[in-house]
């Protein structure tokens, strides 16, 4: 469900266009029960916690108002961010969404995987739905522990057995994963990824984790591109006729299937050819509507690895 094609849909620079990356505390984090006092002091309400909320909102004896939720205080305009300005941000011939290094409209990092985002990219061991286009949790419920991988061998966050044993269930691939996450991040991921940035690369041993130190060049370097094991519960894996990361074609084999007539015998019901990369055959999008780029998209939703998929504006 990404994009890639002859017209520049590069490895899956578009595909995490929506990109997001490891929370951190200190930018996103719990409204807490906040200061109750005196003339509404900033902090988070004595009623309901503003999970992701930065600082309280006006204030009172009660304590103030929770924060904004999930941490989207952090988002940069689209528009204005590197991966949709319509500059060649990183001088590498590829502008925005084409570029190998942009996880989406959002991203505001054109030259590496990082995102950009304020936050982002910074807590070594927790990640949260990396393609959402902000920093936290808040707002998607995932929360991936690194230290539960056991092929993490980055010194920030290294596979502890010992954790992973006595939490069997926030370890697992399988089931560790709300439904809340599921359902808010899947759908954003693409294809080849799993919602916390691991994405498998065809030919490489191993998934690799869009580090902010990582680059399209630097896939088979995994003191750069680290190696990582897969959250299977909430992936988009990437089928043999869809374009996804690190992958640019198709074989010739996989043709084009129009819908099935049923206007009266009115040829493929209007239906239009879904994008054909630079070679091989026709590139399939089983998550959504085929794209060549995000022009092809209804609003709200970008071109990723060949497929558009929403982002959150």
């Amino acid at each position: 469900m990404t994009r890639f094609s002859a017209s520049g849909i590069a490895i899956f620079a578009t595909a995490f266009a929506l990109g997001c990356g490891g929370s951190v505390t200190a930018l996103s984090h719990d409204g807490g029960a906040g200061a109750t006092g005196s003339g509404g002091k900033i902090g988070g309400g004595a009623g309901a916690t503003g999970t992701g909320g930065v600082t309280g909102t006006g204030g009172s004896v009660a304590g103030g108002t929770t924060g904004a939720g999930g941490g989207s205080v952090n988002k940069i305009p689209i528009g204005s961010t590197q991966c949709s300005d319509g500059i060649d941000n990183d001088g590498d011939g590829l502008i925005d969404l084409a570029d190998p290094e942009c996880t989406g409209p959002a991203d505001n990092d054109e030259s590496s995987f990082a995102t950009g985002i304020p936050g982002d990219n910074k807590d070594a061991c927790k990640q949260d739905c990396f393609f959402d286009g902000n920093s936290g949790m808040g707002d998607d419920g995932c929360l991936w522990e690194l230290k539960c991988d056991p092929l993490s061998t980055e010194s920030s966050c290294p596979y502890d057995m010992s954790y992973a044993d006595k939490h069997a269930m926030e370890c697992s691939v399988s089931a560790s994963q709300s439904q809340r996450c599921i359902d808010f991040c899947q759908r954003l991921v693409p294809n080849g990824c799993d919602c916390f940035g691991c994405c498998a690369i065809p030919g490489a041993p191993h998934p690799i984790r869009l580090a902010a130190t990582c680059t399209a060049k630097d896939f088979g370097d995994p003191t750069k591109c680290p190696v990582c094991t897969q959250v299977a519960q909430c992936s988009n894996p990437c089928d043999r006729c869809e374009l996804c990361v690190g992958k640019t074609t198709v074989p010739d084999d996989c043709a084009y299937t129009p819908p099935t007539p049923t206007d009266g015998g009115t040829p493929y019901d209007g239906g239009a050819p879904p994008p054909k990369p630079d070679a091989g055959g026709y590139a399939h999008c089983s998550n959504g509507t085929s794209c060549t780029t995000s022009a092809d998209c209804p609003m709200n939703y970008a071109c990723l690895t060949g497929c558009c998929i929403a982002y959150i504006p």
